[in-house]
């Protein structure tokens, strides 16, 4: 299975024409050996300790 991370970023300002960025957490992508997402965890430090989790919809979710 394969995994990639992410940084999210929050733009905190602009001076001069230059971007001011603070990373405010990370995001991972699971995927499962043919490649396809598995999963998506996310960790935010609005949230800490607190973990979200995303999963592809299945053919037998209802909606």
């Amino acid at each position: 299975m394969a995994n990639e991370s992410m940084k999210l970023r929050v733009k905190t300002g602009e001076k001069d024409g230059k971007n001011f960025w603070d990373n405010c957490g990370v995001l991972f992508i699971n995927r499962n050996d043919a490649g396809e997402i598995a999963s998506i965890q996310v960790r935010h430090n609005m949230f800490p300790g607190v973990d979200m989790v995303a999963f592809p919809k299945r053919d037998d979710d209802q909606e």
